[in-house]
């Protein structure tokens, strides 16, 4: 199964009404991207859905409308467009129109929309509410409380946060505090600085306070994905404010549980990559000169696009330490320049002049995160941040992959 959710959201499981196993497409290879959630069979699931408790929507017109935009759109831009397309169709005034969309929502399943891809459905939902009801921000809040129920709320509420900061933050306070997992998880992951896919939030990116005050609460929650989407929020402070976030994760360890250090492991992943030092010692790696590298080699020295390269390293230590192993792939842009995404690789506790041996296939295939380009690739081997060794690589791309 395709999961989105990791680093930011939820994803959806089968078609509406009218429309065939859409995940089991995307396993078979049929839907050739992730834009296919947004589909005609399930537009007009929805809207035979509207229609039921508003007859006054025209169902084809809509559907027909809709549709016609989708060939030119990616899967946010397309969920966007149902929600334009529901503010065309449904009554002009935003509370008609949210009541009738709060009526079609569904029994609760507990599932929150956080695994497969049924949750999308609902996101036009949301997305109506995050565009057009900025007039109405104390019935829109109370909207988005009851949808993120069905689908995590995480970037219709942020225009909140801008724009009605004095009403939204209580209610990310009181969320953060909520028995429900699904509401403690909005408030962390709606009040992220740098939630990808999300609008920027620059306040909470100049001076972390007020988010770093939403999510206190949370350093030792028991439920699994809230602690994912707290460790995440503080990665994104830490780019910005990464002393803060140090400071902060050492307070939480003082009187953690095991949550709290996986929170804290994970949050810290930025700096450690970067090797900064406060970050290494505090989870327990040496801040001391890395491993020598005795070998290192990279095969193929050419790959077609689909392929994989693979690499080996030996690495000398001279001293015993502990050691954060992460390999970057530099991916070149379309003007040249490099792009670095780094991958975790290894954890080791080595003695003095121990020699370890590592090895590692990077797929080069099609994703939809990432755009490809021909030319140089270089892999680098990071030990607690500080580059070791590396190689390089030629990608080759066929005219029609």
């Amino acid at each position: 199964m395709v999961n989105l959710v990791g680093e930011h959201g939820n994803i959806v499981q089968t078609r509406l009404r009218h429309g065939a196993n859409l995940e089991k497409e995307m396993t078979q290879g049929v839907s050739k991207s992730l834009k296919e959630i947004y589909h005609r069979p399930l537009v007009e699931g929805l809207a035979g859905r509207v229609a039921a408790n508003h007859p006054g929507f025209d169902v084809d017109t809509f559907v027909a409308e809709v549709v016609a935009d989708f060939p030119s759109l990616e899967l946010m831009a397309r969920s966007r467009r149902i929600a334009e397309g529901l503010r065309a169709h449904l009554p002009e005034a935003f509370p008609d129109a949210v009541a009738i969309l709060l009526a079609i929502l569904g029994e609760d399943d507990g599932s929150g929309g956080v695994e497969g891809y049924d949750g999308f459905r609902h996101l036009p939902f949301l997305n109506f509410v995050g565009k057009y009801g900025l007039d109405h921000p104390d019935l829109a809040l109370d909207a988005l409380e009851r949808m993120t129920l069905h689908f995590s709320a995480e970037f219709d509420i942020r225009p909140y946060i801008l724009n009605h900061p004095q009403r939204t933050l209580p209610r990310l306070h009181a969320w953060a505090r909520h028995e429900d997992w699904r509401l403690r998880r909005l408030a962390s992951e709606g009040s992220r600085p740098r939630l990808p896919w999300g609008l920027r939030l620059k306040p909470f990116i100049d001076d972390p306070a007020a988010c770093l005050e939403i999510i206190e609460p949370l350093c030792a929650d028991p439920h699994p994905v809230v602690r994912r989407s707290v460790a995440n929020h503080l990665n994104d402070v830490a780019k910005d404010h990464p002393a803060r976030v140090v400071a902060t994760a050492r307070r939480w360890l003082e009187h953690g549980n095991e949550g709290t250090r996986w929170i804290v492991g994970h949050a810290l992943r930025t700096l450690v990559k970067q090797g900064d030092p406060e970050a290494l010692a505090l989870l327990g790696f040496s801040r001391g000169e890395p491993p020598e590298a005795v070998a290192f080699t990279l095969t193929p020295s050419r790959v077609m696009l689909g392929g994989a390269v693979t690499f080996t390293a030996t690495l000398c230590c001279r001293e015993a330490a502990t050691l954060s192993i992460d390999y970057v792939v530099h991916h070149p842009r379309q003007n040249g320049s490099l792009s670095p995404k780094v991958f975790k690789l290894a954890r080791r506790r080595v003695v003095a002049n121990e020699e370890i041996r590592l090895e590692k296939s990077h797929p080069m295939r099609l994703i939809t995160t990432r755009r490809y380009y021909p030319g140089l690739h270089r892999i680098g081997l990071l030990v607690n941040g500080k580059a070791v060794c590396g190689g390089a690589f030629e990608l080759m791309i066929p005219e029609h992959p």
